[in-house]
């Protein structure tokens, strides 16, 4: 079983990296990729730390995109590479800008002033909408993490901000640059019908998307067979990952997702090969 979608405290994850490696251990994950927003600064600790688990340095970022969400992990990416590092540098000082924002609202909300410090729950990177829900919890404004969202955080309600992000050529770019590999993560977030779905990963292969998604939480068992066929139609390499937030998403475990995932060892085969490549 691998697991090549997570999060660590260096993003939205409540984990830290290396509590992570220590949980795929107890898990059986044999191939674990830390893919944290916008950052690779949890990498030299997962990287650091003694363990059987064999490990993918990653990354996940939000594309440029209207229809719907469009996030695009790198895999088996150089992560001391200068221009990877100067890029996501730059995501994160506008994600910190962005979290000022949403403060700046939230404080309004309460009626008084709430700082980066109050919100932060031991992460050791920029905070993440996660972290102001589970603030709204604290602050009896919401029950739980889906209602921050449905009321607050979601786009289009009170305590949304907006958020730069790279264009696909751009990211493709920057993670090819590095070594890595492009993978469209949880296409379902794309909001896209099936014949629309093909027309993009045609589209979007020719601009040097490498992989997709198929082994996901987001995808129902029975809809893995149609991203199969698209994968094999375009030449897609094939992915899986949980989507691991610890317990910001308390449904979501890591390896098997919501139950229903056991990515094979052959699916990390097949990409590393296609990274070397």
């Amino acid at each position: 079983m691998i697991d090549l979608h997570c999060h660590s405290t260096y993003s939205d994850g409540t984990f830290s990296p290396v509590k992570l490696l220590e949980y795929a251990e107890k898990r059986g994950v044999e191939v674990l990729a830390l893919t944290d927003h916008d950052t690779v600064d949890g990498l030299p600790d997962f990287f650091f730390h003694e363990t059987k688990v064999e490990r993918v340095a990653g990354t996940e970022l939000s594309i440029d995109y209207d229809k719907g969400t469009f996030h695009l992990v790198g895999l088996f990416l150089d992560y001391r590479e200068k221009k990877l590092n100067e890029t996501l540098d730059f995501l994160k000082k506008v994600r910190r800008e962005r979290n000022e924002k949403i403060l700046t609202s939230v404080s309004n909300l309460l009626g008084r002033e709430v700082t980066l410090a109050d919100v932060s729950d031991g992460n050791e990177g920029e905070l993440g909408r996660p972290h102001i829900a589970k603030f709204l919890i604290k602050c009896h404004v919401v029950s739980t993490m889906q209602e921050a969202f449905d009321k607050y955080l979601a786009k289009g309600k009170p305590l949304y901000a907006d958020k730069a992000r790279l264009c696909f050529d751009d990211a493709a770019a920057m993670i090819h640059g590095a070594g890595g590999i492009t993978v469209l993560a949880h296409p379902v977030s794309l909001h896209l019908e099936d014949d629309l779905m093909e027309g993009f990963l045609a589209e979007y292969k020719e601009k040097g998307l490498d992989a997709i998604e198929v082994f996901c939480s987001e995808v129902a068992p029975e809809r893995r067979p149609f991203y199969l066929a698209m994968a094999n139609k375009f030449g897609l390499g094939v992915s899986g990952g949980s989507d691991f937030h610890g317990d910001n998403k308390l449904k979501i475990a890591l390896g098997t997702g919501p139950e229903t995932l056991n990515t094979p060892y052959s699916v990390y085969q097949a990409l590393k090969e296609l990274a070397h490549r």
